[in-house]
């Protein structure tokens, strides 16, 4: 049996038009997925601003105003017993709690901000004392010219003692010679 292959002979524009269509084709299906996400996250922001705002209508319309539910708490000290049934306000007060200046917790944008400043802070300065250490150590210590003059006076000192330590070792070879031939 005999096999017979063809092969089809395509002009070099034709196979650049058909991968720009190709390419065209993935680009819009990237925009197209784009924009469905978008969507998604639109509905999503629209549902919780929906609940968010009828948990706060149904606050309202329950008595106004955030510590005005009734509230009952007990307190036993040294065998005495106190009941305090009230607003969640008058309780409050009485206990001398401050009720009205309770404080969110920090969203994760905010402790993320926080974090970013941090190491930027950290690695600021670590640069800055990195940068100064090396910049001591580059500097040569400075020599100014009272202290040239002193310590050229200091080795003429020396030089000077030098000689007279040697002079009074030869007058000692000297001496001790003398001696030794008067034996």
């Amino acid at each position: 049996m005999m096999r017979v292959s063809m092969m089809v002979m395509q002009n070099p524009s034709e196979v650049a038009a058909a991968q720009a269509a190709r390419t065209r084709g993935a680009a819009e299906d990237v925009r197209n997925a784009a924009e469905q996400a978008r969507d998604i996250a639109r509905a999503q922001r629209e549902a919780a601003r929906a609940e968010r705002d009828a948990a706060q209508a149904q606050r309202e319309g329950q008595g106004g105003t955030v510590g005005s539910e009734n509230l009952v708490v007990t307190v036993t000290r040294d065998g005495r017993t106190v009941t305090l049934n009230g607003t969640q306000d008058e309780v409050f007060s009485t206990l001398g709690i401050a009720h009205g200046n309770r404080e969110e917790p920090d969203g994760p944008y905010v402790v993320g901000a926080l974090a970013i400043l941090s190491t930027a802070m950290v690695l600021i300065v670590g640069l800055v004392l990195r940068h100064r250490g090396k910049r001591n150590l580059a500097q040569k210590p400075v020599r100014d010219a009272e202290m040239t003059e002193r310590l050229s006076r200091m080795e003429s000192a020396i030089e000077t003692v030098a000689v007279e330590v040697e002079r009074i070792s030869e007058g000692q070879r000297f001496t001790t010679r003398l001696l030794s031939e008067r034996a």
